[in-house]
């Protein structure tokens, strides 16, 4: 019995973990006048968010990007053949230098974008952002300066000024004048009337000066970078600020800030090389000039005119050999400034040698510098411990190693070269030094001369070259979509603000009620109570605002129909009964109307002449006496103890001639001994004897166990369960003795039941007594109803 007994609990739980959808919808349609307040609170607080919160606008721009990786064509390899060095750059890598930090705070700098000035209203402030009435002007460098907020009220030609400090609004107050210098902490500033003509009296303005550096990063969440397919080289620029006009001027003047940047860059490397090629130039110029002059000495002094076949053959033979040797040692020095490049980059980033680099190293150069780049763009946003960041000098560092490898190799050959050739040149020296001597020194000054013209010629195309490629920089970037005004801020959304309101609002009235019904911890519905102990309801009674001692059966009320209800279905529990029914009414506590419905169930019972007798069998709180207008002075425990006769303890009940009455008597210090004793089953046999149907009035089952000591007495036992009232948990209690077998017929009583909500709504609404209809009616009636389903 037990192990069942703990199966049918089982089953039970799961059974009321288990949410009704329909149970819970009509629940929700139930209360839809609080769904309708709540709705309009919720439209008020949009509206009120919609008022007071800031829009943010975007604003859009398409710059085109030249990239190398996705195409150039011809027009690509033409200017490549004109650059003294590669300037491809990387798509991905232009996207995050749009928002590198550095281009951001020189957009800043250069618009004033740090400034900004309030109208102060009542509630909230407004930015003036196109024509403010005043200005403020920072002396001295502003990209060091920020983090400023001051109130600036003008009165009378004067200015005056409060500082507010971020923690509260207390802070530094002064007088100025406009265009008098001020300081606050280490920084100078002077105000402006623009428009004087624009002043508001009596109007505060706010003016906030921010720290470029902070406000750069700041800015930077707010711009995005987007291609605008895979394989474009099109970005599309995105920005996002509370002012319309802003959002487009920004993002403007961050794409000239950007242009500006990358052909500086790109001019970096060619200017350096025409200041290098110059300055060599002139000083091979002066040489030439020196060595003209002395071989014009040379041949006054001597009166040579001509030289010899032989000794032409032998200057052209040292020329020659003497260019190869330059050209050697040229291309040792254009080795030795790629080494002093890779191992110090700092000093003379970007490289532009001077010379002949072959096409190899040039691409190890170039992926040297790319890395380069690549990590002085990472070590903007992460720490030097950043593992990308570690990977990105792993690659610097072996490119460089590459490169000094390569290099090395290159100057074992070299100096082969060089070796082999200045052995030609010393043949030729010892051939020449059988030359007379006249025509000696004069082939040793023409010798100097055609090494330094052979130089100055070179040098010469180079800084041609250099010049047309300073001249042919352009940047490679093209606005090709300027950004534009947006006419409607991005958020807040009208409409999702008022969508998101309302179904919040929805989902925590929701949630409201869920928890009202399903979390409440005590019994609300028939349908919790089946669930709980699989009995029959077998009544359920409204709670009763009227006289509930008025026994009278001839009212057509509400109680009274549902008493007759409750005594009919009784009747069919009882269907097989023979003899004097025993019918004993009990609860798991106190309060929950046993005793209430005992006095009613008792008085319906007498409808046909029959015999009723109500015995007031809770021994320890006995109630139906005082119910009933009588005293229980004389009663069970007299009879028991043997005072009292039957006769003597049996009480007409007033207003009805077949109700009859057995009070508990005085209260016993042990009433469990007296119910189980021999005496009570006496009682009860000799009152069966007298009456049609004797109804025990029973102290709560849920506390004490009296119920369960006289139920083999007893034919059938009804349990009150109270709305609102009673804990799930003791009725649990109450169905765990049920499915125990104390009692042979058992049934429920649902007592109670508060009018005008969800249960009677649901259940008892087919009652329609004229009365009940009169009442409803009223505007009081009507409260209440709304009132019950609001709360």
């Amino acid at each position: 019995m037990i192990r069942n007994a703990m199966t049918q609990h089982k089953t039970t739980n799961n059974k009321n973990t288990v949410i009704d959808l329909n149970d819970l919808f009509q629940k929700l349609v139930f209360h839809w006048p609080l769904y309708l307040i709540v709705v309009m609170a919720a439209v008020t607080g949009a509206m009120l968010y919609m008022k007071y919160k800031q829009p943010i606008y975007m604003s859009g721009a398409k710059l085109y990007l030249k990239d190398e990786k996705k195409g150039g064509g011809e027009e690509a390899d033409a200017l490549k053949s004109l650059s003294l060095f590669n300037s491809s750059k990387n798509i991905e890598n232009e996207m995050e230098l749009l928002k590198s930090p550095i281009l951001v705070e020189k957009a800043i700098l250069r618009n004033n974008f740090h400034l900004r000035y309030y109208r102060k209203g009542a509630v909230s402030k407004e930015e003036i952002y196109t024509h403010p009435p005043l200005t403020i002007r920072v002396l001295g460098d502003s990209a060091a300066v920020g983090n400023y907020l001051l109130d600036v009220t003008p009165e009378k030609g004067l200015l005056q000024v409060k500082q507010i400090s971020k923690s509260d609004d207390d802070g530094k107050s002064f007088t100025v004048k406009p265009g008098e210098t001020f300081t606050l902490a280490k920084d100078q500033f002077m105000i402006n009337y623009v428009s004087p003509e624009a002043l508001e009296t009596g109007a505060t303005y706010r003016i906030r000066i921010d720290s470029v550096m902070e406000l750069a990063y700041d800015k930077i969440d707010e711009i995005g970078t987007a291609l605008v397919n895979r394989d474009a080289t099109v970005v599309f620029i995105t920005y996002k600020d509370p002012v319309a006009e802003r959002s487009a001027n920004f993002l403007n003047a961050l794409l000239d800030t950007y242009n500006d940047y990358t052909l500086d860059d790109k001019n970096k490397v060619s200017f350096k090389a025409v200041h290098f090629l110059t300055v060599r130039i002139d000083s091979l110029k002066e040489e030439l000039g020196l060595l003209e002059k002395q071989e014009e000495n040379f041949k006054i002094q001597r009166g040579i005119t001509d030289i010899d076949a032989g000794s032409k053959l032998a200057l052209e033979q040292v020329k020659e050999a003497d260019i190869r040797l330059n050209e050697a040692n040229l291309q040792l020095t254009v080795f030795d400034q790629v080494e002093d490049y890779v191992n110090n980059p700092s000093s003379g980033y970007p490289f532009a040698p001077v010379g002949n680099v072959d096409q190899t190293l040039t691409s190890m150069i170039n992926r040297y510098e790319e890395a380069l780049k690549e990590k002085k763009r990472l070590s903007l946003t992460l720490k030097p411990s950043s593992e990308i960041l570690q990977n990105v000098e792993s690659q610097i560092t072996d490119t460089r190693n590459t490169i000094m490898n390569y290099i090395a190799g290159y100057r074992r050959n070299a100096g082969v070269v060089q070796k082999a050739t200045q052995e030609k040149v010393n043949q030729i020296q010892r051939k020449i030094a059988t030359i007379p001597t006249s025509a000696r020194e004069y082939i040793n000054i023409k010798r100097q001369q055609g090494v330094k013209e052979n130089l100055y010629l070179f040098l010469l195309k180079k800084k041609e070259e250099a010049a047309v490629t300073n001249a042919s920089n352009v940047t490679d970037n093209k606005i090709i979509a300027p950004a534009y005004v947006p006419d409607s801020p991005i958020a807040p959304k009208k409409s999702m603000v008022f969508i998101g309101f309302i179904a919040g609002a929805l989902v925590l009235t929701s949630i409201y009620i869920y928890l009202k019904y399903f979390l409440n911890q005590r019994v609300l519905s028939k349908k919790e109570i089946e669930q709980a102990s699989d009995l029959p309801v077998i009544a359920e009674i409204y709670q009763q605002d009227t006289n509930v001692k008025d026994l009278s059966l001839h009212t057509r009320s509400v109680l009274v129909e549902q008493i007759f209800s409750m005594r009919t279905n009784l009747k069919f529990l009882l269907t097989g009964q023979t003899g004097t029914p025993t019918i004993l009414i009990t609860s798991s506590m106190s309060g929950e109307g046993k005793t209430f419905l005992s006095a009613h169930l008792g008085n319906s019972l007498t409808v046909g002449n029959k015999k009723v007798v109500l015995v007031e069998l809770d021994l320890r709180k006995p109630k139906l006496s005082q119910f009933l207008g009588l005293d229980h002075n004389n009663g069970v425990t007299n009879y028991i103890i043997g005072n009292k006769s039957i006769e003597e303890i049996i009480k007409k009940v007033p207003g009805n001639d077949d109700l009859f009455l057995v009070s508990s008597g005085p209260i016993p210090p042990n009433p469990i001994e007296l119910i189980e004793g021999q005496r009570m089953a006496e009682l009860l046999e000799q009152l069966k004897d007298l009456f049609d149907y004797v109804v025990i009035d029973m102290s709560p089952v849920g506390i004490v166990s009296d119920a369960r000591s006289i139920a083999p007495h007893v034919d059938c036992a009804l349990f009150v369960v109270r709305y609102n009232f009673t804990p799930k948990s003791k009725l649990m209690m109450v169905a765990d003795s049920i499915r125990r077998g104390f009692f042979r017929k058992t049934a429920i009583i649902f007592n109670g039941i508060a009018q005008d909500t969800f249960y009677p709504y649901y259940y008892y609404d087919h009652y329609s007594y004229s009365a009940t209809k009169e009442q409803q009616r009223t505007w009081s009636s009507l409260a209440k109803k709304i009132k019950q389903r609001i709360a």
